[in-house]
């Protein structure tokens, strides 16, 4: 009869179980890891979210101002006089006046400067919490913290994370795709090691030449 308490050697072919610990930090790595997926997204979302917007105000004031400046003078209805019998003339001049009225009660009902405002706040708070996941997840692969430790820096972010998105506004339909179209095909959050040498000084780049390597090359 076998022992109870004898450990049973893995067969050919069999993997080892984990320890407790390095289960639990597998799968405290593996949920982290994900909650960053999510967040990545929903920060990229609220970006192209208030991008949207930013084009949407700006083509607002564009024609908003060439309306303005078409009805403000007498220069249009003398020169659409000219082309036109007075009937017509008089009719566009009071369409262009009702197209400026318009635009205004627009300003008062699309406040797209102030939604652009709002969804740009929003990213820069969530890229705050994408990139502190992001350090959680190395210093879980390095293994510079405890699981415990681990575990508080995920609640805490979480609830952090859960007060962001509970006051942020709603993107819309169009949003996502484009942020998903970014992240995936035009890879917004990842760089190539010669575009991160680019950008940093010259003594701080993967490929610059040791001290050492420079002397010997000298003599």
């Amino acid at each position: 009869m076998a022992n109870p308490q004898e450990q049973t050697t893995p067969q050919a072919g069999e993997v080892s179980p984990l320890p407790k610990s390095e289960e639990s930090r597998a799968l405290i790595l593996g949920q982290v890891r994900e909650i960053y997926g999510r967040m990545a997204y929903t920060h990229k979302t609220h970006e192209v979210q208030a991008d949207m917007f930013e084009a949407k105000s700006r083509r607002h004031r564009v024609i908003k101002f060439v309306l303005v400046a078409a009805g403000s003078g007498t220069f249009l209805a003398s020169l659409v006089g000219v082309f036109l019998d007075p009937k017509w003339a008089s009719l566009v001049t009071s369409f262009i006046a009702v197209a400026v009225a318009g635009a205004s009660l627009a300003d008062r009902t699309f406040r797209y400067g102030e939604e652009m405002q709002q969804h740009r706040d929003t990213a820069a708070r969530l890229w705050d919490i994408r990139e502190s996941y992001l350090s959680l997840i190395v210093d879980l692969k390095a293994l510079t913290i405890s699981v415990d430790e681990a575990v508080k820096r995920r609640d805490a972010l979480q609830e952090a994370a859960g007060a962001i998105l509970r006051d942020a506004p709603r993107t819309g339909p169009k949003a996502y795709p484009i942020a998903q179209d970014r992240l995936k095909n035009r890879e917004d959050l990842t760089f190539t090691g010669k575009e991160i040498d680019l950008l940093l000084p010259e003594t701080l780049r993967e490929d610059h030449p040791r001290a050492d390597v420079r002397e010997e090359g000298q003599r």
